[in-house]
């Protein structure tokens, strides 16, 4: 590969790992929240429904970010065995405008439709 084609796959390695050093200090603060480092679950018991009901959002939130983590993953795993871009359903390339948007697609967007 020349050094022109493989400027693009490095941009992109950098969105990936920029994006997934933003949720590793995402998952780090709202995991503190959930142990109480922060502040303590009131006493007041109406105060402790509100606490109680954020940490069922923090808990969505740490959810979804171990999710796009796992992505993010993948997609740096597969840049490293040079598969990034090739749909893992039907082998062929994924559309670049594809990859533009969610840079971490395993699949073209027809098996992700179809699946």
């Amino acid at each position: 590969m020349s050094q022109k084609t493989d400027e693009p796959l490095r941009v992109t390695r950098e969105k990936l790992l920029s994006r997934a050093a933003d949720l590793r200090d995402r998952l780090y603060r709202v995991r503190a929240d959930l142990a109480r480092r922060v502040e303590p679950l009131p006493r007041d018991a109406p105060d402790a429904a509100i606490a109680q009901e954020n940490d069922e959002v923090l808990a969505a939130i740490e959810a979804a970010t171990l999710s796009e983590l796992a992505h993010l993953d993948g997609a740096l795993e597969r840049m490293n065995d040079g598969l990034y871009g090739i749909c893992e359903s039907c082998a062929t390339p994924i559309d670049p405008a594809r990859l533009e948007v969610v840079p971490y697609s395993s699949r073209c967007s027809r098996c992700a439709k179809a699946a």
